[in-house]
């Protein structure tokens, strides 16, 4: 009789699950893994929208630059883009300096190069 009891009690045992203590750990184990996801997700949506920023603003920026440095007698001036404009300024020296700026006013890049004298008129190039 002392076996068939001992292999009842060894049943019942084996049979029983998880413990309160090993549920609670394993939840505690799945929400760490979920907020570092959730984490990750945030950072990587925030560089993207930064990306796509920088890519618009570099883009208008190109378009400037080649038309500011083809045209004599460039002035000072600005153009917009989704998120932020594109400002730049010409001295008197043809020296172009241009600013692509973010949404808040933030800096995302600026370039410096010389562009072509205004020409009299009736004078060609």
């Amino acid at each position: 009789m002392r076996r068939a009891c001992a292999r009842v009690s060894r049943r019942v045992v084996a049979e029983r699950g998880f413990t309160l203590l090993e549920v609670v750990v394993a939840l505690l184990v799945l929400e760490l893994a979920v907020v570092g996801a959730a984490g990750i997700l945030t950072l990587a949506s925030t560089t993207l929208g930064r990306a796509e920023r920088l890519e618009r603003a570099s883009a208008l920026a190109e378009g400037v630059l080649d038309s500011l440095t083809v045209t004599p007698g460039a002035v000072d001036g600005e153009a917009h883009y989704v998120g932020g404009k594109v400002l730049w300024t010409v001295d008197a020296r043809g020296e172009l300096t241009l600013f692509a700026l973010g949404p808040l006013g933030d800096t995302l890049f600026s370039v410096s190069t010389v562009v072509p004298p205004a020409l009299a008129p009736g004078v060609s190039p």
